[in-house]
């Protein structure tokens, strides 16, 4: 009932804490890397606190805590100076996922250092204090499900005889946080003194089952491979994320079947022989994988998705050669796994740390990467990945969007600018597959005829978005000299509507209006006749306007009379 009650406590703390570091403390700090590296070292925090006390007291477990918690805290200021901003830093995830998996390693070893002095090289006691984690804190999540799950009802039932405590209290945020804590707690502290009842033995028997039928796909694979070939499976990087994510599951299955000791693990022969195939078969899928992610650098350079995809396969290679030692020696090879186990956590949480370092910036690499394929004339302007380079790779995207704009030519420089001012990529992809706006205008100036004859089309031009100027370009084809005509209304109207123009093409007549931005946008226009009856404008009236044969007449607005004609815009 004790630990019951100081993880309770414990976890209304943190609920509270974080409560004023999301919603008081920004209103001290602002929202910068600062508040980003207080807000994940006080999460790291607590959530290691919570994931010791138990087997140790809160006093003991409060030190490896707050170490993990400060080196993580650290880190990811170290890693959000990459960004321009927090946003950034969120958007990119992989920092989020390095500092998970530092914490998700750091603890266990935290945890068997607190039972024993030297218990952190001690396979057995890791093994025990990991999977002892998880089944508290999925536990401890489940049960604080469920709590708000039974307030949640309770209180729309009492909402029926018009008593609102319940929900009045929940919509108090700090008291929220708090309570979620507290049960949270509450739940982590119950498994751990059920924990002869609650063992991670079951999760273990389970995945043990999936051993022999994953052992069999990856075999029916491989075997499948050379009647398939290997051109096509290839295509994109996300093969390699599947192998990866094979390999990983292989080696996660592997470790259930070893168990912590000879003694607890595995005893069936099936199972035995399927973990020694298993072991000798991930090596293919880890060799297959890096072959797909050297494919896709080969040919399109670093992005920080290979980069990350090259790290991880960097450290199953570790664990592959480690597995292929171990069991090729025969003898005492689930031992010598289990020691590979220890040896590739320490280096995972090592790479995991090194990631969210200056020493690792997967932005910086990518970047100089495609600035030196551009300048190596081994990558065309349209194949460099600018808006990514913009908004996504952060500082590094920055200076190297510089670096080209210092040795590009002038449609390199022209589509680095509207990379920069695109609002999303499907809008920029949309922009890159057809020619530049500085590239549209150029062509309409040359296509479009305007009147009166030797006016300046250009600031028209320059005040028209993307999409005004791809409507003007489909209805007036370069095959067809001559299809459309604008023209300008300042030309002796009144001065009000002296800025607006009309586009003429053999089927319609629509109206070019200013906004109050400056931005010009197409509208409807309509054709009256003399006695004001609206018609449709007839097919002799491009002719005529190319001709000249039209004359401007300022009436309460601008219009356009043709013959017997009148066009007046804004309709």
């Amino acid at each position: 009932m004790k630990d019951r009650f100081e993880l309770a406590a414990i976890g209304a703390v943190a609920g509270y804490c974080l409560w004023g570091l999301f919603e008081t403390l920004p209103h001290v700090i602002g929202d910068g890397f600062l508040l980003l590296a207080l807000t994940v070292a006080a999460s790291v925090f607590f959530s290691v606190l919570m994931a010791l006390v138990g087997p140790e007291r809160p006093l003991r477990a409060v030190l490896p805590s707050l170490a993990l918690g400060v080196l993580a805290g650290a880190l990811a200021f170290l890693a959000a100076l990459r960004f321009d901003s927090v946003d950034g830093f969120y958007d990119a995830a992989h920092p989020l996922m390095a500092l998970f998996v530092l914490v998700l390693i750091g603890a266990p070893f935290a945890a068997a250092a607190l039972e024993e002095k030297q218990g952190w090289r001690h396979y057995a006691r890791l093994f025990d204090s990991a999977w002892g984690i998880f089944i508290r804190y999925v536990a401890g999540w489940l049960f604080a499900g469920l709590i708000f799950l039974v307030l949640l009802l309770s209180d729309e039932l009492l909402k029926l005889v018009g008593i609102t405590l319940i929900g009045d209290l929940l919509e108090v945020d700090w008291l929220r946080y708090a309570l979620l804590g507290a049960v949270f707690g509450l739940g982590v502290a119950t498994v751990h003194e059920l924990r002869d009842y609650v063992s991670p033995v079951l999760v273990h028997r389970l995945l043990r089952m999936l051993l022999p039928l994953v052992l069999l796909v990856v075999i029916v694979f491989i075997g499948a491979l050379p009647f398939r070939g290997l051109s096509d499976l290839f295509g994109k990087l996300s093969t390699a994320g599947v192998l990866m994510a094979v390999a990983f599951a292989g080696i996660t299955l592997i470790t259930t079947a070893i168990d912590r000791d000879d003694e607890s693990a595995a005893q069936v022969k099936l199972m035995t022989f399927a973990a020694q195939a298993m072991a000798l078969l991930v090596p293919v899928l880890v060799g297959l994988a890096i072959y797909a992610i050297w494919l896709r650098v080969a040919a399109y350079g670093w992005t920080p998705s290979r980069v990350i995809a090259a790290y991880i396969a960097l450290f199953l290679v570790g664990y592959v050669v480690s597995y292929l030692w171990a069991v090729l020696r025969r003898a005492g090879w689930q031992a010598r796994l289990r020691q590979s186990n220890l040896y590739m956590a320490l280096a995972v949480g090592a790479g995991a740390a090194l990631w969210l370092t200056p020493l690792m910036t997967a932005e910086g690499i990518a970047t100089g990467s495609q600035v030196a394929r551009y300048e190596a004339g081994r990558a065309a302007p349209e194949a460099l990945p600018l808006y990514e380079m913009a908004h996504d790779w952060g500082v590094a995207g920055r200076a190297g969007l510089e670096r080209l704009e210092a040795a590009g030519d002038a449609p390199l420089v022209a589509r680095i600018a509207e990379a920069r001012e695109a609002t999303s990529r499907w809008r920029f992809a949309r922009e890159e597959a057809g020619p530049s706006d500085a590239e549209l205008r150029l062509a309409l100036g040359a296509r479009v005829v305007v009147w009166p004859a030797g006016s300046d089309l250009a600031p028209l031009l320059d005040a028209m978005n993307r999409s005004v100027l791809q409507r003007i370009e489909r209805q007036c084809p370069e095959a067809e000299p001559q299809a459309c005509a604008i023209v300008l209304l300042g030309q002796g109207a009144d001065p009000l509507f002296g800025k607006d123009a009309l586009f003429v093409t053999r089927e319609r007549v629509m109206s070019l209006e200013r906004q109050n931005g400056g931005s010009v946008y197409l509208r409807a226009a309509r054709a009256y006749d003399a006695e004001g009856a609206e018609r449709a404008p007839s097919d002799a009236m491009l002719a005529r306007i190319l001709a000249g044969a039209f004359e401007l007449k300022p009436m309460v607005r601008s219009y356009l009379q043709v013959g017997d004609q009148v066009i007046i815009p804004y309709n």
